[in-house]
């Protein structure tokens, strides 16, 4: 029952339901430490059941006569990956623009994630007309039956500050109309509720003044905004750019810092706040630079987008235009600093590419956070942990993140080793969602229509 072919093709599945054993591949368990040669996966039903190396007895899972034994040798296996912070739906081929968003972009986007072997994801704050609302409760009560989509959170529309004289709102550029701005206390603490009833996954706010662009949040907004959403039991997380900015969202509460503080250099004292809350922080590295178009010539960026758009974002690129508001290579170097900085301190640090804008294109800017990490320090086997076990279980699952028995089967079967290079996460064999082998040709064809305009 065994293929002498070092690279088997694996082939897609109609369904999970059954047992399937994968054997013979390295397997990355993603609790940062774990890898196991020779390895043996048996999944019933999608849920993983057992895990273990294979000893080459007669009475092994493979040689069972009810399974489907899918071949893996030479291959390596690993969680799938589950992305906590991004912004969907406004990104159209290679371009972030708020003219794009519509519940099909959406749904692309979701398809995107899947194909590139990311299982779950969690919009944070900019959906607009409570579209994404609508396809996450349409996953989640069957209406949606299209089972190659990423599992979709959302924190529905944060909140920013409103317009004062002489500055815009804080909002993002590319969804200005979508995010609520709060004139006071009161009225942020008031959209809060509104959030609860709609029973959004996460409330989301900025505190950041763009540069001294935007009118800042106030800590008094902030303080309602956490405080509301606490009440309600939902967590709070605050777009952040400079240190002060950290603070003010600590001080209100926040669960969650989507960003690593940029400027200056996080001290003793932040850090101490940190690790005493548990607070999350988002990485969210790859967002801000340096400017490198090298990975757009990778083979996997072809497969679902045209030559034109690649072109097009590797121009715009080139000559520093998708970055208005950062210095990137400095910036970038600062991040790198303060990231090590934390991570020697034991902050509690999450995965984080801030999918969807600039050149964070869905599915593709995960790999290269993942590679930002690495670049920043990491090894990879613990890079692979903040973007499977640790992002899981910020999200509060527990039934994915891991190989282990008791989790989904969401597997991610590459033809080389991460743990090697980082970049080997992109030479995908096979995506493997509750146990099902997911048929990427066909899911190409209907990312590289949607890149070409057809519906």
């Amino acid at each position: 029952m065994m293929s002498n072919d070092p690279q088997p093709q694996i082939r897609p599945t109609a369904s999970g339901a059954g047992t399937t054993v994968f054997t013979g591949a390295r397997l990355i368990v993603g609790d940062g430490t774990t890898v196991i040669d020779d390895a043996i996966v048996t999944v019933r039903d999608g849920i993983i059941v057992g895990v273990s190396r294979r000893s080459g007895a007669p009475d092994e899972p493979d040689q069972a006569d009810d399974a489907t034994v899918i071949p893996c040798a030479g291959k390596t296996i690993m969680p799938a990956l589950v992305n906590p912070h991004g912004h969907i739906g406004y990104m159209r081929g290679t371009v972030c623009d708020p003219r794009f968003f519509s519940r099909d972009n959406v749904i692309d986007h979701l398809r995107r994630f899947v194909y590139h072997g990311i299982s779950t994801f969690q919009s944070l704050g900019t959906d607009a007309n409570h579209v994404e609302l609508g396809v996450r409760n349409d996953q989640r009560s069957g209406v949606l039956e299209d089972r190659d989509l990423a599992t979709l959170f959302s924190a529905g529309s944060g909140i920013v500050a409103a317009p004062t004289a002489g500055r815009s709102s804080g909002a993002p550029f590319f969804a200005v109309e979508a995010v609520h701005q709060a004139t006071d206390p009161d009225d942020a603490a008031d959209f809060v509720r509104r959030l609860a009833e709609r029973r959004v996954d996460a409330v989301k706010f900025w505190i950041d003044d763009r540069g001294g662009q935007a009118a800042k949040l106030s800590p008094q907004s902030s303080r309602a905004i956490v405080e509301e959403a606490h009440r309600n039991g939902l967590v709070a997380a605050a777009h952040i750019y400079s240190v002060e900015d950290a603070e003010t969202a600590l001080d209100a509460g926040a669960d969650i810092l989507a960003h690593m503080p940029r400027n200056p250099e996080p001290g003793p004292a932040l850090i101490d706040r940190l690790l005493d809350r548990d607070t999350a922080v988002f990485t969210s590295m790859s967002v801000q630079g340096p400017t490198n178009t090298d990975w757009l010539d990778d083979p996997i960026v072809a497969e679902t987008l045209p030559p034109s758009a690649i072109d097009d974002l590797r121009e715009r690129m080139t000559a520093r235009s998708l970055e208005p508001l950062f210095d990137t290579s400095e910036t970038f170097r600062r991040l790198q600093r303060n990231f090590a900085t934390l991570h020697e301190a034991g902050v509690r640090l999450v995965f984080s590419p801030d999918t969807g804008v600039f050149a964070q294109l869905p599915g593709l800017a995960e790999h290269r956070e993942l590679e930002a990490l690495v670049n920043a320090g990491l090894p990879p086997l613990a890079a692979i942990e903040l973007a499977t076990k640790r992002s899981s279980n910020l999200l509060g699952l527990t039934d994915r993140g891991l190989i282990e028995p008791g989790r989904r089967a969401d597997l991610l079967v590459l033809d080389a080793d991460p743990t090697q290079d980082i970049t080997h996460t992109r030479r995908i064999a096979a995506v493997i969602l509750a146990g099902r082998v997911v048929d990427r040709d066909r899911l190409r064809r209907q990312l590289q229509d949607h890149a070409h305009g057809a519906r």
